[in-house]
């Protein structure tokens, strides 16, 4: 996969992860969980960008997208063990974690 391909592949995890997290902020039934793991996932996917951008190894990148993968896990368990998740917030949470998955299956 071309460097450029993987960066526009983070950005796309970028934008839904940024969607998810104001999706998240505008419900008021957010467990804390939930919160925490799409707040990590923003800091993880600024992280990934930057490892991109630097041109960083395969490996490197890999890593990123395997520490991605595990915080959405737990943002879809969240989804699923906290209560009652809005529904809107439940889609913008998979469609991010759905991305992550692509590209790790693009790496492999």
């Amino acid at each position: 996969m071309q460097m450029q391909q993987i960066r526009d592949r983070f950005s796309q995890i970028e934008q839904c992860v940024d969607a998810a997290a104001q999706m998240c902020e505008m419900s008021k039934d957010v467990p804390d969980r939930l919160r925490t793991c799409l707040n990590e996932l923003e800091q993880e996917s600024d992280h990934a960008q930057q490892v991109a951008e630097q041109q960083q190894s395969e490996e490197q990148i890999r890593q990123c997208v395997t520490k991605l993968e595990k915080i959405g896990d737990r943002a879809m368990q969240a989804c699923s063990q906290g209560g009652y998740v809005d529904e809107q917030v439940q889609n913008a949470v998979r469609q991010a974690r759905k991305a992550i998955s692509t590209l790790k299956q693009q790496l492999h």
